[in-house]
């Protein structure tokens, strides 16, 4: 590739243009400040940098921040959620669910990979933005295991069912952006589907050894062996169709490879209580406080199953889902803005938006997990699980807890509006193109990180950079396909490094643990999932040359 093809970006402006995401990464992994503070001097840096360098006027700045401010509302609707489910299932009994549990199998790596790995990648499937997290990190807590290991289990274990996840919605915000035809969609599934399949092997491994070191692979090698095969093959079968039901298809067949194993291996010694069922409603029903564990697990699993009941009925159905997409949209409308001068040598201009990144009110996660928990408060009241004074006793903690989250979750998610919007992440995708040429493969899965690292999202990455992958494939002469796939799998690893997804997860367990923590054990096994991505795209492009 020659000098400048790309747009004529030179080491200093690339410098430049990446200092705010180097400077967030070093805060938090300082760990001295708090996560709003770390947000807060971001966003003032890469306001500096924007109009100092890229001719960010005020305009440019003012929709920049508008538009992240309002992905975090957008994010806001899960966690608020989430949260509220959380603590009415702490209530009604999370510690005899996390019990059972840990006696689904025999061994306690097992079932940690149960929850780290398959049940959060299943409903990565159905749902959407750090739901998967939201859910599995309490229940990681419940059965013992600590809070930032709880939380960082499920990041590193589920990522791979987020290119074909929420129905696929990343997968086709690639695939639009980067105008593909039917063949190019088809063979950007085929690729997408072999990177995250080699990846699914190697999440379950690493979770393995994050717990409990290589004597956890040893104690997990069953599950590592039946279960990450039969999710990664599912999943390849699958794409080939339908892609928007790749991850889901993955995910239950890891749950079916769950509940075959159970049914093979020895169950071990189990507490008797949980053995004794116990009627729930009716005669004879008892209140909670007198209840076994085995019915205080049972009415704590009730959100759990209601919520993938209610994603699967609306999301399933073809013409059903596109109706929920399409209608009751809520979202902000932005003008158009340019930028003037700066490093760059064309000013970066942004469309007018109606209705930007919208809540569908009756297709967002957020939803779900409202009905999901209304459908459990009508389930424990009739079945005599609901305790007095349950509304009083959750609802100010919920509040607290997540009015602790919301300014980090806006803050960091304005970060991403200003760099975007400003040209800055452009910039930084662009200088790394140039700089490697027909290496550029080697490349492609960082650029992919480095998006869903800034914004918390795959489909937000893609979207910023599924045309520009495009373009350079055609310019270097390889398969769009293949540095697609490489930018969705490496957009799936940042988004598990990412803190405003990061602070989802602190944010369910109860802020036991910080995002600095959760992200100093993440990063390395996150480096060896791009080392995975990376290895295999290299491979199938040097195939398809």
């Amino acid at each position: 590739m020659r000098p400048g093809a790309l747009g004529g970006v030179d080491a200093l402006t690339w410098t430049i243009a990446v200092s705010p995401v180097v400077l967030l990464l070093v805060l938090v992994l300082w760990g001295r400040l708090s996560t709003p503070a770390n947000a807060v001097v971001t966003v003032v840096v890469a306001c500096a940098v924007a109009t100092v360098a890229f001719g960010a006027g005020p305009a440019v700045l003012a929709v920049g921040l508008g538009k992240g401010a309002w992905v975090g509302v957008w994010i806001l609707f899960v966690i608020w959620p989430a949260l509220l489910m959380h603590n009415l299932a702490s209530r009604i009994g999370m510690r005899e669910l996390g019990e059972s549990l840990e006696n689904v199998l025999p061994r306690k790596t097992e079932n940690v990979l149960l929850l780290a790995w398959v049940l959060p990648s299943f409903l990565q499937g159905v749902s959407g933005f750090g739901t998967p997290i939201a859910v599995c990190a309490p229940l990681l807590l419940a059965i013992g295991v600590d809070a930032t290991r709880a939380v960082a289990l499920p990041l590193i274990g589920y990522h791979w069912a987020v290119g074909f996840g929420s129905m696929g919605s990343s997968f086709y915000m690639g695939a639009l952006t980067a105008h593909l035809s039917a063949e190019q969609t088809h063979e950007f599934a085929a690729s997408t589907s072999v990177l995250l399949g080699v990846n699914v092997l190697v999440s379950g491994l690493l979770v393995a050894v994050m717990y409990g070191g290589w004597r956890g692979v040893r104690d997990g090698w069953r599950v590592l062996v039946t279960v990450g095969p039969a999710m990664a093959l599912a999943q390849l079968a699958v794409v080939h169709g339908e892609p928007a039901i790749g991850a889901l298809c993955g995910g239950t067949a890891g749950l079916l490879a769950i509940m075959l194993l159970r049914s093979v291996v020895s169950r071990g010694d189990r507490p008797g209580a949980l053995a004794r069922p116990v009627p729930v409603g009716g005669p004879g029903a008892q209140r909670i406080e007198q209840a076994t564990p085995a019915l205080r697990a049972r009415a704590t699993a009730v959100p759990y199953i209601a919520l993938s009941t209610v994603a699967l009925v609306v999301f399933l159905p073809p013409a059903l889902r596109a109706w929920v997409k399409s209608h009751l949209l809520l979202g902000p409308d932005f003008p158009s803005t340019a930028t003037h001068g700066g490093r760059l040598p064309q000013a970066t201009t942004t469309e007018a938006l109606s209705t930007y990144n919208p809540i569908a009110l009756l297709g967002h996660p957020g939803t779900f997990l409202l009905v999901a928990t209304a459908i459990s408060v009508l389930v424990w009241r009739t079945g005599g699980a609901w305790r007095p004074g349950t509304w009083r006793d959750v609802r100010w903690p919920w509040l607290a807890q997540a009015w602790k989250s919301t300014p980090s979750v806006v803050l960091l998610a304005s970060v991403a509006g200003v760099l975007v919007d400003s040209g800055m992440v452009r910039a930084m995708a662009i200088g790394a193109a140039e700089a490697t040429g027909r290496f550029y493969p080697a490349v492609a899965p960082f650029v992919g990180a480095l998006g869903s690292f800034i914004t918390g999202s795959t489909t937000s990455s893609n979207a910023l950079f599924s045309a520009l992958q495009h373009d350079v494939a055609t310019l270097v002469g390889d398969r769009p396909a293949d540095l697609l796939a490489a930018q969705t799998a490496g957009a799936n690893v940042g988004n598990s490094l990412a803190p405003v997804v990061i602070a989802i997860g602190v944010v369910a367990v109860g802020s036991r643990t910080s995002v600095s923590a959760v992200l100093r054990m993440t990063i390395w096994p996150a480096l060896v999932l791009l080392a995975s991505v990376l290895a295999t795209t290299v491979v199938l492009v040097l195939v398809h040359r």
